[in-house]
This record gives structure tokens, sequence and C-alpha cells, in this order.
């Protein structure tokens, strides 16, 4: 069955704008969108279809998930995981990552993230995981995410 288009959103500065991944947080059911040319991130009520707000400082914002009240970007140009909550849409916490991360998952009954390097000239890709909320509730501030996950592709 095919896809039906059944409205339109009109986002800011979005005209020939470049956008990656979106998903959809059943919370606050709210849809967030990497805004990859403006080095944001986009929230949309799909339900009234209105542009929600434009968040800023996510460069070259990539991967995109959402679940449980959490939102994750996962920022190419800073290699960087970024964990926001969904209702305040403010910053939870921002880790370290191997070099463009991409892709990203989350198991929020486990408590658990997983992003998708592509790497550079130096680092090959990885994976790398990470439990945000555990750390936050045990207050470890430490730069960087206790990595739980490490896995290269070799290739």
């Amino acid at each position: 069955m095919p896809l039906q288009l059944v409205g339109v959103i009109e986002i800011p500065g979005a005209t020939g704008s470049a956008f990656d991944h979106g998903a959809f947080e059943p919370q606050t059911a709210r849809v967030s969108v990497a805004h990859t040319a403006l080095n944001g991130i986009e929230v949309i009520d799909p339900q009234t279809r209105r542009h929600v707000a434009s968040l800023d400082g996510f460069p070259e914002a990539a991967g995109v998930v959402a679940d449980a009240g959490q939102v994750l970007v996962t920022n190419r140009g800073s290699a960087e995981l970024v964990w926001l909550d969904a209702a305040t849409l403010t910053e939870k916490a921002r880790f370290r990552t191997a070099p463009r991360p991409n892709g990203v998952a989350i198991v929020a009954q486990s408590h658990l993230a997983v992003a998708a390097c592509i790497g550079d000239q130096q680092h090959g890709p990885e994976l790398q995981g990470d439990r945000p909320r555990h750390r936050s509730a045990m207050g470890d501030s430490s730069p960087g995410p206790a990595t739980l996950v490490r896995a290269r592709c070799l290739g």
C-alpha cells in the first residue's frame, strides 16, 4: 500500500535544506527530525500538523531516536551523542563518541543507547553503547560515555 500525503508542515528556513533521520516519541506524540544543514533539530506535532520548535547546537545532526520521554541525537560534526528530555526539549547530557556518529538506537526498558559511528581516515567504523539514565542517576559527569558495546567493523 503506497503512502499518502495528508498535509505539509512548514519548517522555518527549510527551503532547499537537508534533513536526515527522524523519530516519533510516544509520550509527547512529537516527531524530532535532524536538520543536518542547519545544525539543529526540528520538533513537529503531527496531530496538530504544526512545527513546535527549532533546536540549535547540533553540529551536522544525523541520527535521531526517541522513546520513553527521551530523544537521542548523533552529531557527526562534533562526534557526540546528545540526550534530550522529550517533554521540555532540554538537554540532559552530551557524550563523546567515535568519529562521525550516524545512526542511533535506544532500548528504553534496558536504559541502553547505541550509536553507529562511520569513522574517518584515522578510525574505522564502530558501534558504541552507553546507559545515559544510569549515569545521570549516579551523578557521573565524566566526559564521554562509559563504553558498554564497542565493536570495530572490519572489512
